[in-house]
């Protein structure tokens, strides 16, 4: 009996050592398949574009490692999350989101069927997005200040369309500060409603600079205010919100990569170095400044902090403009 015991012993031993081994290899030789990024806005959206281009930068840094994005469009982000924060924890599902998507969305939907402090583990930070306020390209407008003129003239036949709790946030920020009683209409995605806005359909919407900058060219929207802290390099000559009297830099999004909690910290360190040198690349930088967005470079430990300043900002925005999505 105790020999057949110390057989039992050993032989459990050797399997919890074989597992180990196993383990690490499998962690040695990450990613050995397809790497999916759940990300939860449509493709082209201002979300997708530079997700796209990053992760050709992390295809050249890994040398051809196969990371695909996952669009999982729809309530704002929180599909995607939710999808993300649930997957397996092993490095083979990541979701690219922003602090609006994460920190925004707690506050403002209620419930939300994720709580991102316990099932969701910053990687990387990526870079930061702000919107702007867009109009059609037949308004009249020439500056926010006309533009209040207008919609004050149009009354309660003046509409504006969110698809976004960043374009949610600033559009309440703007038309409470300007005492403007106006219809909002939700879309699922940005495209649709940018596309109704071009059409006449919409009186503004805030967009992300990264999407809006390319329609402004193609003529299909005007942009009158950034809503950053600062003017946006792309677009030196258009003012801040807050500039004007409306605050909406408290909400401005930083987006980075996560991984489920109970990702192995051997695959997290890998990814971090991974995306740390895409986000940090000229190329990256380049792509951004060209396109209303603004390159951030930042670690773990700066986006725990960023997401809990977030998280702190969008509840006083909850509370004070007493947004409640069910």
């Amino acid at each position: 009996m105790r020999f057949a015991r110390i057989v039992a012993v050993v032989t459990a031993m050797a399997a919890g050592l074989t597992a180990q081994m196993t383990s690490a290899q499998a962690q040695d030789n990450y990613p050995d398949k397809p790497v999916r990024i759940m990300l939860g806005f449509a493709a082209g959206s201002g979300a997708d574009i530079p997700a796209r281009f990053l992760l050709e930068q992390l295809r050249q840094i890994t040398n051809g490692a196969t990371f695909i994005v996952d669009n999982r469009p729809g309530a704002s982000g929180n599909i995607a999350v939710d999808a993300g924060a649930k997957a397996k924890p092993d490095g083979y599902t990541l979701l690219l989101a922003s602090t609006a998507t994460t920190a925004g969305n707690a506050a403002l939907y209620k419930p939300v069927p994720f709580d991102v402090k316990k099932e969701l583990v910053p990687i990387a930070a990526l870079h930061e997005n702000g919107f702007a306020l867009a109009i059609g390209p037949d308004n009249p407008s020439k500056n926010v200040a006309e533009l209040t003129q207008y919609l004050k003239a149009k009354g309660k036949r003046a509409t504006y369309g969110w698809a976004t709790t960043v374009g949610l946030a600033a559009s309440v920020a703007y038309t409470s500060g300007a005492s403007l009683d106006m219809t909002p209409v939700a879309y699922k995605i940005t495209p649709d409603a940018v596309r109704d806005l071009s059409a006449g359909q919409l009186d503004f919407v805030f967009v992300d600079t990264l999407y809006a900058s390319g329609q402004e060219r193609q003529g299909k929207v005007k942009l009158l205010a950034v809503t950053t802290a600062a003017a946006n390099p792309a677009m030196p000559n258009v003012p801040t919100m807050d500039s004007l009297g409306y605050r909406t830099s408290d909400t401005t999004p930083i987006w980075a990569m996560w991984a489920p909690t109970g990702t192995p910290k051997p695959i997290l360190d890998k990814l971090a170095n991974w995306f740390m040198q895409a986000a940090g690349s000229k190329a990256y930088a380049d792509f951004l400044l060209n396109n209303g967005g603004v390159p951030v470079k930042g670690d773990a430990a700066f986006m725990t902090k960023k997401l809990d300043e977030a998280i702190v900002a969008w509840n006083k925005v909850a509370e004070v403009a007493k947004i409640d999505i069910k």
